[in-house]
């Protein structure tokens, strides 16, 4: 069996992307399917969670179960899941929070060749960057690894402590009443 699905982000922008996948896949790999078809960043967390037509939010299934009897992404495969609701709810990323509407389009008998294909694709998401640029941090005119100690000093305003010593160099002498250093 296959089973045929509908992903919808939750953004401003369509983005969308129907699939095909083989109902005895797990949730899981469906999971490691969809970041990549969607160009996510690899590795965070997800969870499917079951859901109404009105996509009201129902009981997760976690990627992981913690207790033996409990179902999750690992022991569920997509046939069951989608045979017992025809949407879903699909997060990705909790910090993030990428979220998508999943809605069963079809279940088709014949299998074919490949575990998973996209069949068709609308949209792409905003890549959010990986780390904050020099113009997101007010003030900050470069990327501080390309700047000098003196920069990133001054940037702190510790260009103007007058007597500093470095801690590395000091000697015993150095300290104050209570084995401080200063």
């Amino acid at each position: 069996m296959e089973v045929f699905l509908r992903f919808i982000a939750d953004t401003s922008d369509t983005v969308i992307r129907e699939v095909r996948i083989k109902g005895s896949a797990s949730l899981l790999q469906l999971h490691e399917q969809v970041y990549a078809t969607f160009s996510l960043e690899p590795g965070e967390m997800g969870s499917f969670y079951y859901s109404t037509a009105d996509w009201d939010q129902g009981e997760e299934l976690p990627m992981f179960s913690m207790e033996e009897s409990s179902p999750s992404m690992e022991t569920m495969t997509v046939g069951n899941f989608f045979s017992q609701t025809g949407h879903a709810l699909y997060v990705y990323n909790f910090l993030d929070m990428n979220i998508f509407y999943v809605e069963k389009v079809k279940e088709d008998e014949e299998e074919g060749f490949e575990d998973f294909v996209v069949i068709n694709a609308v949209g792409n998401l905003d890549k959010k960057p990986s780390k904050p640029s020099s113009d997101m941090v007010p003030g900050m005119a470069k990327d501080p690894s390309q700047m000098t100690e003196a920069e990133i000093n001054a940037m702190y305003g510790l260009d103007d402590l007058e007597g500093s010593k470095n801690p590395d160099t000091l000697e015993e002498d150095d300290s104050v009443e209570g084995g401080e250093y200063y």
